[in-house]
């Protein structure tokens, strides 16, 4: 190990990092809290259509495919994620303020394309830097990244009860002003030391066949999600369900989420990375099969429960395959690029999502449910061609 990463590792000991790193993911989960559950009630309440809504949720995810390889590849180059964060975090800001001053929707979709610029690379960005500091074992990623799991709860209820008395159409101007705080918080992270010049000029090498076929899992099971994301809120309040219900059903979930969070590390250690993904995906298929057989509201709450694997077991599981198979000096790049190809299997779930709830309500569920099975069986087929070693319990050999 070289001198310069044994004294980042030694500096980054103790409660700042843990403390830095997890206020960054409270500010950045605030936002996406408030704008997963309620922005498309924004967006119905400026007067999109169900197709025009796809549109609108699908263009960030577009927009990512440029631009997280883009901040990716400048974090790792420069050395300087913290400054990256803050810089996004700022103009992520302003275009959600440009969302709010549009005053059609053809500058409504234009403005949400400008955000998603800024936007959609924080989180990838952010992972990266968590994982690298769980590298230098300055933190438990897990444990990290559930107050970003907390915060997103909290955004969810708080916001939906305030949404029973306020306006919709503000909604864009508090995920603005969260992603600001977000910018604030980013400054408090402390600097890694500046990568060595021959890293800085490392390319990427040639990704494994098992990593490839990980990541393509990881993107189908998480765009299982699109349908829950684009129009459950939409589909509950037209079934007289309150605001501050569906803050709460959102919340339910995560809530799951945090549980599997708190013991991440243990469970990555005891379970191979592509198993989680494969459990993601046939809970999925659980889940949103049920969704498609319009369930009452208290077994939708407890289907909510499932979230704990359909996204918790399946992010854990794609972090802990990048952590064995892509070496820290490029973990920004390994995480934006994987980030884009999630991004293209969501974006085509999401636009196809509109008219998929516009011609068949809540049975569309049933093509989302496919998606999770077809990413368990991908996961079951890397799993399958990923090396061993005896006495291994069927674990993934980590590569010289």
């Amino acid at each position: 190990m070289r001198e310069s990463t044994a004294n980042t590792a030694q500096s980054w000991s103790g409660s700042r990092a843990r403390f830095s790193a997890a206020s960054a993911y409270l500010a950045a989960c605030a936002a996406l809290g408030i704008q997963s559950p309620f922005f498309p009630l924004f967006l119905a309440e400026r007067g999109l259509s169900p197709d025009a809504i796809s549109l609108a949720l699908a263009l960030p995810m577009a927009i990512r495919l440029a631009a997280m390889p883009l901040a990716g590849v400048v974090s790792d180059h420069w050395g300087a994620p913290r400054l990256i964060l803050m810089s996004l975090g700022v103009l992520g800001a302003l275009g959600f303020v440009c969302v709010g001053l549009a005053p059609n929707i053809a500058l409504i979709l234009f403005s949400i394309a400008l955000a998603a610029v800024f936007w959609t690379p924080i989180f990838p960005l952010l992972d990266a830097y968590a994982l690298r500091l769980a590298a230098l074992r300055a933190v438990d990623y897990g444990r990290v990244r559930l107050w970003g799991s907390v915060s997103f709860i909290a955004s969810n209820v708080i916001a939906g009860y305030l949404l029973d008395w306020m306006p919709v159409v503000l909604v864009v101007w508090v995920i603005a002003g969260a992603i600001f705080a977000f910018a604030l918080s980013a400054r408090a992270l402390p600097r890694f030391a500046p990568p060595a010049i021959h890293e800085r000029r490392q390319r990427l090498g040639k990704p494994s066949r098992v990593l490839v076929l990980g990541i393509l899992a990881a993107a189908f099971v998480q765009a299982s999600h699109a349908m829950v994301y684009g129009f459950s809120s939409l589909d509950w309040l037209s079934k007289g369900i309150p605001h501050s219900e569906i803050g709460i059903l959102w919340g339910i979930g995560t809530g799951a989420e945090i549980v599997l969070f708190y013991i991440g590390t243990r469970v990555t250690a005891a379970v191979s990375p592509l198993a989680l993904i494969a459990c993601g995906g046939f809970a999925a298929v659980l889940r949103f099969g049920a969704f498609a057989l319009d369930p009452p509201v208290a077994l939708i709450a407890v289907l909510q429960l499932l979230h704990a694997f359909t996204f918790g077991a399946t992010h854990l599981g794609l972090m802990a395959l990048l952590g064995l198979h892509v070496p820290a000096h490029s973990a920004g790049r390994s995480q934006a690029y994987s980030s884009a190809v999630l991004g293209i299997v969501m974006a085509l779930a999401m636009i196809s999502a509109g008219p998929l709830y516009a011609h068949w309500n809540v049975a569309a569920y049933a093509v989302y449910a496919a998606l999770g099975g077809i990413g368990a069986v991908i996961a079951i087929i890397a799993y399958s061609a990923q090396p061993q070693s005896a006495g291994s319990g069927g674990k993934t050999v980590a590569p010289s």
